[in-house]
């Protein structure tokens, strides 16, 4: 039963944070974009019965110790009409991601990270009409709402500040502007010289990026810093090309 438990815990936190929401600009972070029901058949745990009822209580249960343990915040509203109660939405605290090993630093690395990848693929205009969709379907929909629930959404803010922070937030995008600039200049010297191994291999790592879920790559990269520790620079990448699941 403990090794169930265990699985459980283990494959709904993965698809927690695989449909987490990592926009800095959306009204809080880490909300995750998908239905309970949608997680528990991530899981594997969507029973369906021969009446039509669907049933996850492995799911339920997961989601109710984490928000107990401070881990997610649930937002639950009962519907008086119907006599039930409304989808639930969910956001994965902080303190979720310090358990599986992430410094408050890296998180915020992470979030800062995925607002550059939208800026650079050019979607950050579409993941904002799509976000804008959400809140209009979640409006319209039996869920959930935020409306008049001050001191939900004042905790929704006071975490969000904490991962991304003000002035230390204005430092890192200082900072990762003077290393885009830098990188810029060193694209335009290589259209004049033979492109570098270890710049190709940056293209090719930038090439699958785009392809996976943050979640993977997240994953992969924290498994290159703990591989090679002591590798700096752009020499990295040779080894993270050694290392593509598609290489």
């Amino acid at each position: 039963m403990r090794s169930e438990r265990r699985e459980t815990f283990d494959a709904l936190a993965m698809a927690m944070i695989a449909y987490a929401d990592y926009n800095p600009e959306s009204d809080a972070l880490f909300e995750v974009m998908c239905s309970v029901e949608k997680l528990a058949e991530l899981c594997g745990q969507l029973y369906r019965y021969d009446s039509g009822r669907k049933s996850y209580d492995p799911i339920l249960h997961a989601l109710r110790d984490w928000e107990q343990a401070n881990l997610i915040v649930i937002d639950r509203d009962f519907d008086i009409e119907a006599k039930q109660y409304k989808a639930m939405r969910i956001w994965i605290r902080p303190e979720f991601f310090h358990g599986l090993g992430f410094s408050k630093l890296e998180l915020r690395d992470v979030v800062a990270s995925f607002s550059r990848w939208m800026e650079k693929q050019g979607l950050k205009e579409s993941y904002q009409k799509r976000y804008a969709q959400h809140v209009l379907r979640l409006a319209r929909a039996n869920v959930a709402s935020l409306d008049n629930k001050h001191k939900l959404r004042n905790l929704l803010n006071k975490l969000k500040t904490l991962v991304i922070g003000e002035d230390e937030a204005l430092k890192q995008e200082k900072k990762h502007l003077a290393k885009a600039l830098k990188e810029k200049k060193a694209l335009a010297q290589s259209t004049h010289a033979p492109e570098s191994p270890e710049h190709a291999a940056w293209r090719r790592f930038e090439a699958w990026k785009v392809t996976q879920p943050i979640a993977a790559v997240m994953a992969f990269e924290r498994k290159m810093k703990t591989l090679y520790p002591s590798v700096q620079g752009q020499a990295i990448y040779l080894q993270y090309l050694e290392h593509l699941p598609d290489s």
